[in-house]
Parts: C-alpha cells; sequence; structure tokens
C-alpha cells in the first residue's frame, strides 16, 4: 500500500513539517519521550529578526472571521492505494491554480516492510501570472493592487494583462502591455476601491507570446472596518393597531450589512431578542459558549417564543458546543475556561458546564459517559463546600474593600450547584443536602445558590426541605455581589424560575414570574448568563398569548405569528404588521443590527483603553506616511476604573493594508525579574490568557484587576493605499456596561520604489 501527498513547500517550512519517516517512527523510538503533536507550538517567527515566537491558530477566542481570503494554499492527499503486481500505481492531483514548489512525500509498507520517500515539485506555467491584493476591504478603502508577470520560458514579446472587479470593488477597468525579454518581470500596480460590503470577484487575464493565455480568479471580502452595532426598540402593541416599519431605520448602516426583525411576545422579555444578542456575541470562553447553546437545548420551546428558526440548526449548535467544551476537559474531570488545565475556570462554572452536558445528553445527543463521570467526580468536591479540596478550578479570590466577594461565598454558591446537578443524575449525598439546608441555609446569600439547593433536594425526595429553601430564595432575591462577575439580581431571579417551575413549586412560579420582565434593560445591555437564565424561565412559563397578526408586505408563507425578517427593499415597498381585534396586548420589538457607516465616537464606560503603534525600536510613527515593507509595533493597554476582577476581551481590527506577524511574550518587554527584552521601550507586556493573530484582527482575553495591563504585536505594511484603522475595543466578557473604545484614525502606505512598472 502506498500514500501520496502534495503541500506546498512554503506551509512546510512554516511549521517545520519534516517528510513522514515511518522507519524512523516505529524503530527508531527513544524510552521516555518527549513529543509535541501541536503545529501552532512549532511556528516560526516571520520576520527572522524578532525574539518572540509566533502565538496564534485555534480558535478558543471563537468568532467569526473572514468568508475568503485571496489567497491559494494547496494541501493534497491521496489516502491509501493499493499496489498492484507490477509494482507501479497510478494517481491525479486536481493541482488549483498554483505557482510554486509542492514537495511530494509518499509512504509505502507491506506486510514485510516499509519504505518513504519525497520529492520537490516545481507547478507554474511559463509565465507565472499573479495578482497581489490584500487579504480583504472596508468600505471607503482605496489599494494597490499589483499585477505580477514573470516571462520564465516564453520568448521576447509583449504581455497584455486586463484587470477587472465586481462589486462592491470599484475601479476603471485596467489594461497595460508590456514587451518582455524571456527572464524578465514586470509588475504593475493598479488603483481600487470599495464602496460597500460584500465578496468581490476579481479577475486577472493575460495574454502573451506564442498564443499564451491565462485567466486567474480571486475572491476578496469588504468588511465593515468597526464591529456591529444592534438599535432595539420594544413597544407595548394593542388590539386593532397597526405597525408599519420606517426606511429610516436603516439609516446608518453600510448598505447590504443591516437586517432587521420584527418579533412578538407576550412578555416584556422578547426570546428573539434575547437569543440574538446572545447569539451575536463574537467569542466563546467556556461560559459564553454554554450560554449560548444552553437555551437551544430545548429549541422547540424556544421556536414556540419565536427565537429560533428549526430544530436541526438548533440542534447542531448544541453539538458544536458539546464538542467545544469536552476538549477543555482534563483528566481530573475539571474544564478549562479557554482551553484544558488552563485553571481560569471557576467552581461555579465547572457545575454550570456538567449541568449543560447532562442536560444535553437527557435530550438525546452525544455526550460521552466517561466524560460526564469524570465531571461528577469533580463536582462532588466541590460539593463538600472547601477550596482547598477543588482541583483544577480558580478557587482564589481577589477580596477587596470594593467588593464583597470572599472565598466562602464563591464556595457557598458553588457547592449548592454541584450537589443540584449530581441530584438530577441521581448521585448527590442526601445527608450533604440536609446539613445544608439545616445548618447552613441561613449563611448562603446568594439566592440562586437557595434556590439550586432546594431543587436538589426536591430532586432527592425532600419536598419540605425543597419548599423551605424556595421560600429562603425568593426572600434573598434582590442580593448584588458585584465581585462576582457572573451574577446579577436579573440572573439570579430568572434562575430561580426557572428551578421553581422544572420541580413544580407553582406558587413560587406564579409570585416570582410577576417580577419577571420589570425594568429589563435591552438584551444588549444583559450578560450572557442573564440572557441565557432568562430563556430558560420565559420557555418554563410556556405562555398563550392568544397572538393573531395581519401580516402584508412579505409575501406568502411569511406569516409565523412570532418573528419576521424584513430586508430593507421590503420595508422601501411597504410592510406593516396589525393586531387583530380580540388579541391581548403584545409586547413588538424592532431590532436592526449591522455595520455602522462611520467611526464610532471612542468611548469609557468603567474601563479605558489606547492604542499606540511606533517603529521596531520604539520611535513616533505618523501613520499618513507609512512605506509598504515597514514593521510596526502595536501596543494595545487597557485601565480599570474599578478595582475589581475585569475579565476582558480585546478586539482590535486591522486596518487592510497590515498584516500580523508576531504576537510580543512578556520576555519581549521591560522585565522586573531577568533581562530586559528587545521591545523594552515599550514597558512591561502581560500574558493574555488567551491571545490570537487573524488575517483582519487581534484578540485576546486577559483579567484586569486593580493596574493597567499592556499586550502588543507586530505588524508589516504589506499593501499601498489608503486604509480605515478602527479604533481597539475592549469589553468585560460578563458585564455589557463594563467597555471601552479608541478612536479611529487614516492610514496611507505609499509603495516600495523601484525602477519597474507603474500605479494607474
Amino acid at each position: 500500500f502506498v500514500t501520496l501527498a502534495a503541500v506546498d513547500e512554503g506551509i512546510l517550512r512554516l511549521t517545520k513539517f519534516s517528510s513522514p519517516d515511518p522507519t524512523d517512527w516505529f524503530f527508531g523510538k527513544k524510552a521516555m519521550g518527549v513529543a509535541l503533536y501541536d503545529d501552532y507550538g512549532r511556528l516560526l517567527d516571520p520576520n527572522l529578526g524578532l525574539p518572540a515566537e509566533v502565538r496564534t491558530g485555534g480558535d478558543q477566542l471563537g468568532g467569526e472571521g473572514l468568508s475568503v481570503v485571496p489567497t491559494q494554499t494547496v494541501a493534497l492527499f491521496s489516502g491509501i492505494v493499493e499496489i498492484g503486481r507490477g509494482g507501479e500505481v497510478e494517481g491525479d492531483f486536481p493541482v488549483p491554480d498554483f505557482n510554486g514548489e509542492l514537495r511530494l512525500m509518499a509512504v509505502a509498507w507491506s506486510a514485510s516492510g516499509l519504505g518513504a520517500a519525497d520529492q520537490p515539485m516545481t507547478v507554474r506555467r511559463e509565465a507565472p501570472v499573479d495578482l497581489i491584493v490584500p487579504r480583504f476591504m472596508a468600505p471607503g478603502d482605496e489599494a494597490v493592487a499589483t499585477i505580477s508577470i514573470d516571462n520564465v520560458e516564453l520568448p521576447d514579446g509583449e504581455f497584455t494583462a486586463n484587470f477587472a472587479a465586481s462589486e462592491p470593488i470599484s475601479g476603471p477597468a485596467a489594461e497595460f502591455t508590456k514587451t518582455l525579454p524571456s527572464g524578465a518581470r514586470a509588475d504593475e500596480g493598479v488603483r481600487f476601491s470599495s464602496n460597500g460590503a460584500g465578496i468581490s470577484d476579481l479577475t486577472l487575464s493575460v495574454n502573451g507570446p506564442e498564443n499564451y493565455s491565462v485567466v486567474r480568479n480571486y475572491q476578496i471580502e469588504t468588511r465593515s472596518a468597526f464591529l456591529p452595532v444592534t438599535n432595539i426598540d420594544q413597544t407595548l402593541m394593542e388590539e386593532d393597531q397597526t405597525y408599519a416599519p420606517d426606511i429610516s431605520l436603516f439609516d446608518g448602516f453600510v448598505p447590504g450589512t443591516a437586517r432587521m426583525t420584527v418579533s412578538f411576545s407576550g412578555l416584556p422579555v422578547d426570546p428573539n431578542a434575547l437569543y440574538n444578542s446572545l447569539a451575536r456575541y463574537p467569542y466563546g470562553c467556556t461560559e459564553q459558549t454554554i450560554s449560548r447553546a444552553l437555551p437551544l437545548i430545548y429549541a422547540e420551546q424556544l421556536i414556540e417564543e419565536g427565537a429560533q428558526d428549526n430544530q436541526p440548526v438548533a440542534r447542531d449548535r448544541v453539538q458544536a458546543a458539546i464538542s467545544r467544551v469536552l476538549n477543555r476537559q482534563s483528566e481530573n474531570g475539571s474544564f478549562g475556561l479557554w482551553r484544558a488545565g488552563d485553571g481560569y475556570a471557576s467552581p461555579g462554572l465547572g457545575a454550570y458546564t456538567t449541568d449543560f452536558l447532562y442536560r444535553a445528553k437527557e435530550q438525546g445527543y452525544e455526550v460521552p459517559q466517561a466524560a460526564l463521570d469524570r465531571a461528577y467526580q469533580s463536582l462532588r468536591t466541590i460539593a463538600q463546600g472547601d477550596a482547598w479540596r477543588v482541583y483544577g478550578y480558580q478557587t482564589d479570590v481577589y477580596e477587596s474593600r470594593y467588593h464583597q466577594d470572599t472565598e466562602q461565598k464563591l464556595m457557598q454558591r458553588a457547592a449548592p450547584y454541584a450537589l443540584y446537578v449530581l441530584a438530577r443524575a441521581g448521585r448527590a449525598d442526601v445527608s450533604r443536602l440536609r446539613y445544608l439546608h439545616d445548618r447552613e441555609l441561613g449563611d448562603i446569600r446568594s439566592p440562586l445558590a437557595k434556590a439550586h439547593l432546594a431543587a436538589a433536594l426536591s430532586y432527592m425526595g425532600d419536598r419540605s426541605r425543597a419548599f423551605s429553601a424556595f421560600n429562603a430564595a425568593e426572600e434573598a432575591i434582590g442580593y448584588d455581589n458585584n465581585g462576582d462577575y457572573y451574577q446579577t439580581p436579573l440572573r439570579d431571579i430568572s434562575g430561580i424560575l426557572a428551578l421553581a417551575a422544572e420541580t413544580g413549586f407553582n406558587d413560587h412560579v406564579g409570585r416570582i414570574a410577576e417580577q419577571l420582565g420589570e425594568d429589563t434593560p435591552e438584551p444588549d445591555r444583559l450578560t450572557t448568563q442573564e440572557k441565557a437564565f432568562m430563556l430558560l424561565a420565559v420557555g418554563s412559563l410556556a405562555q398563550e398569548d392568544g397572538l393573531r397578526l395581519d401580516v402584508d408586505g412579505l409575501g406568502r408563507n411569511s406569516n409565523n405569528d412570532r418573528r419576521y425578517f424584513v430586508t430593507q427593499e421590503q420595508v422601501d415597498r411597504g410592510v406593516s404588521f396589525r393586531l387583530r381585534r380580540g388579541s391581548s396586548p403584545v409586547f413588538r420589538t424592532v431590532m436592526v443590527t449591522g455595520a455602522p457607516e462611520r467611526a464610532p465616537q471612542p468611548a469609557s464606560e468603567k474601563l479605558s483603553v489606547s492604542k499606540r503603534v511606533r517603529t521596531l525600536q520604539g520611535n513616533r510613527v505618523d501613520l499618513s506616511d507609512l512605506t509598504q515593507g515597514d514593521q510596526l509595533v502595536v501596543t494595545l493597554t487597557v485601565s480599570p476604573q474599578e478595582r475589581r476582577n475585569n475579565p476582558v476581551i480585546i478586539a482590535d481590527l486591522l486596518p487592510a493594508g497590515f498584516e500580523i506577524e508576531t504576537i510580543l511574550r512578556p520576555a519581549d518587554g521591560n522585565r522586573e525579574y531577568g533581562p530586559d527584552g528587545v521591545f523594552a521601550w515599550a514597558g512591561e507586556i502581560d500574558a493574555a490568557s488567551t491571545a490570537e493573530a487573524r488575517d483582519d484582527r487581534f484578540v485576546a482575553a486577559i483579567d484586569v484587576i486593580d493596574e493597567s495591563r499592556t499586550l502588543a504585536y507586530v505588524v508589516r505594511a504589506v499593501t499601498p493605499g489608503t486604509f480605515t484603522m478602527p479604533g481597539v475595543v475592549a469589553e468585560d466578557m460578563y458585564r455589557p456596561d463594563v467597555f471601552a473604545r479608541s478612536a479611529s484614525t487614516e492610514i496611507n502606505i505609499a509603495p516600495q520604489t523601484s525602477g519597474a512598472g507603474g500605479i494607474k
């Protein structure tokens, strides 16, 4: 048998990939050897002059990237092929339009032998042609595309090149003719710009001597230079009232990016707005991943409330969330916040994760029982309420006079939750539950923890103590612990309502439901757990509001009674919703989401953030006078305005002319202990919980407590043109009211001066 691979040599060199050697693999191992199986940890430093290693790859932070990039890579594999009696086999590879070197790697084996071989293979045309463009564009950007023609083998002669692009890329169709001797190369610059958002097709066609002709196609995405914004309006709609959305609701958004949803609910808590707001959050630590997926486990209820399109989509998202969090589980059963064993997750988050996995398995999702058993074992130590017994979780609490949280309160809210999850699985210690109720219920401050204790007692058959604990939970509603970044009074009341409904304490449900929805902020001002628990609470109520609507302007089969997607064109033609006579009043929520046309103003809400761009030596930079090839250091500094733990996400969108080369480490900056790094002028560089360099942005997560934290990365100016440089955005992962954004600006990158070619 044999396998054959053909892979871009550039990729293999970046990752230091050695061709397969089965002889060494099977017969060259040494005892107690250490192996590294993560290619991301072996990436070369692209600039070869910086001491930092590249820390890129993975998708721990989550979030959508670019839909397309105008680059071509090749990695082809034959699979296992059986060799016939003649000892030879033929195979075909569909190599795409590619100019470069591939490494052919063959591995052969039989019952009695092993073999391997590799060989370079150049793939190119007689005159390779390429179009060099940025990885993406933003509306209003202007760039210079470089058309390159390299006459490697053809005789002397004229080459004619034509360049064309589809919307939203615009610019005059470019054509030029060059006379190239054999062995010569020509580069020509062509200006183009973007006036909207979307994916454009770029076409380069070249004709030359001896009837040489080639056509190359590329795709490039124009995405907004700024993160999306959402406008929400909620109004009580009476019977026989008609609502027609106004076209002005789309003002201020980049054309083609705005989406409108009109939904109706019998409660002031609109499930559609809640879930869409939850699903829009682009990043995904373990808590956020679960908060988005947990309500979808009961997707049929949410469909009735208008929060999800269809069951298969919900199931796909839940299963993807299960896979992600299981990849973060350690052998001891604990779960990491970003990756297995990182130790950043709290014991309460461990219970939240196990709760999600148990519910998912109960509803028929694929969850390995072995993983659940490990999680249950970890929860048993949490259920004891002693921080020193808990392994794999963060039990240290930054105690301060500026907030009320303590290590004891952390365990008093984590232990009941762990017992609740174990009780649902039939594995709780009922004596421990009764002890907590009889001896410690009065000391537990969290109303949600009291409700978890009540629900656990109910599952274990002790309804009288459960009734008592629910009473205690109801009396404690309003408790606020600003040191617990998951807790809010609204999150607690939603969770208590869902638990009471789940265990059949209907009197408590009736009283608590009256409080839900009173003065509820708009969804984008709610935390992820507030949204998740409110969705569970609304689903548990399952109210029938008698909604009857007449819809005009959306065509046939548009009436789903709850939620309507409306395009800008439909609003322009005329759309209306009328609540029929005899219907109960309902709450109408209109939500418009899209990319803003203009740069948002700088903001600082309980947090501040700044961005500084310098040369590699720390000198100031004129961003309006950069040159292609310049290397720059971007430093991002986040400063808290509250002395408490702020788990912050930093998102710094790149201007289209920049590409990230490396992320700097603490060793690269000014060090208190040990020698200073190459970039000591940048000050102290902090280590993020996780950081990623992507095609169009730098993203990181870092805890900010009582002093400023600084992150840094190196970029190169790769594409000439004029581009928008967005401001950096920093936001607390769990408190939307903690937010900061720096000012946007514009950069100009001049092309490198060379003797060949020009700009059209």
